[in-house]
């Protein structure tokens, strides 16, 4: 009887094992999860390209090559940024001269890439159907990116219209039918009306970078200095914006603000978030928080650290969640705190992790 059993058990366990790992790599991925951080690793510029980590936040587990895995195929192109707009994910593909389309469900990809008048995508906003990508062109001088534009996109058709904009607009927001684009080779913002693409600008008081809107309905711009355009500490932060008649109402001074000028919003969009960082050779990095209210910033940094690469705030929990790229050869760091800055998790990333997008799958 006891040779039975034993016999019986040797059968059974193998099963029962392979039936646990197989739940394990369910939830290491995003088939089972409801809520996820995409994680996007933007590679080595020369070496390894970019994929995307996929952290689901309820069981708090990380999954890696989920672009490769979901396609089987390695993504073949650096992934600058990434946005979803109707449960699609568009990945602008920097260095491949392409903006690919996956389901932001699975991260298949079934849709083909757009590539015609696609030449250096950075970021994307989308209104309807149509879709506005900042590009910085074939660049001939990298100083005043001459060659700059936004190309306009009709995600029905995939045809591609271009709007001259010189200066390397970088972030972008659309609102009250109006693209908001920030000049990383000057100290201006591009005001592009949407129905007759008419430009004007708004002058900042140092190079602007990335866009929020609080819960007044104001816009927020980033404020760096870039070696192209050099701005004194005393001049970086953030310029508030009346959309109303496009002028500068307000600024608030943030010295240590990094060159890239990322910054997030609460989930109230009462607080932004800007990421500091020390001047090259430097690596010490800062999260700080702004007041919409009083229209000040924190005292002391809400997160400390060194090699920061990026960040983003869930605007469920106002967690943060803070990416660490030490180089471009090693795979990074995935870092949550809580909004009182107590570090929740941590988890290794792909190489350069650069950008968190959050997704509630349906």
């Amino acid at each position: 009887m006891k040779q039975i059993k034993f016999l019986l058990l040797a059968a059974i366990l193998p099963l029962f094992l392979l039936n646990s790992c197989n739940k394990d790599d369910d939830n290491n991925g995003s088939s089972n999860a409801t809520k996820v951080a995409y994680i996007v690793n933007y590679g080595s510029y020369s070496g390894s390209k970019g994929d995307i980590s996929t952290y689901d936040i309820n069981t708090k587990t990380i999954s890696q090559d989920s672009y490769k895995n979901a396609n089987a195929l390695a993504f073949n192109s650096n992934i600058q940024s990434m946005s979803i707009y109707n449960d699609l994910a568009y990945l602008m593909s920097n260095n491949g001269d392409k903006i690919d389309i996956i389901d932001a469900k699975t991260l298949k990809q079934t849709i083909n890439p757009i590539s015609t008048n696609i030449v250096k995508p950075r970021y994307f906003a989308a209104t309807g159907n149509t879709a506005y990508v900042s590009c910085w062109g074939d660049v001939s001088d990298w100083m005043a990116l001459p060659e700059s534009y936004i190309a306009k996109i009709d995600l029905a058709t995939k045809a591609v219209t271009k709007i001259a904009l010189p200066g390397g607009p970088e972030g972008v927001l659309i609102y009250n039918n109006k693209l908001y684009a920030a000049l990383s080779a000057i100290n201006k913002v591009a005001v592009i009306d949407l129905t007759s693409n008419a430009i004007s600008y708004i002058q900042v008081q140092a190079v602007p970078q990335h866009f929020v809107i609080d819960a007044n309905n104001t816009i927020w711009v980033s404020l760096v200095s870039k070696y192209s355009t050099p701005f004194t500490a005393e001049k970086l932060g953030l310029a508030q914006i009346n959309p109303t008649n496009n002028t500068v109402i307000s600024t608030v001074k943030f010295t240590g603000m990094g060159a890239d000028g990322y910054i997030h919003i609460s989930g109230d969009k009462k607080t932004i978030y800007a990421m500091g960082s020390e001047d090259y050779p430097g690596t010490a990095s800062t999260i700080f928080k702004l007041d919409i209210a009083t229209k000040t910033l924190s005292g002391t940094a809400l997160i400390s650290g060194e090699n920061f690469y990026g960040f983003n705030v869930n605007p469920e929990t106002d967690q943060v969640y803070v990416l660490v790229s030490p180089d471009a050869t090693k795979n990074g760091l995935l870092k949550i705190y809580d909004k009182t800055g107590l570090k929740m998790d941590e988890k290794a990333t792909g190489i350069s992790p650069a950008h968190v997008v959050f997704y509630d799958i349906k």
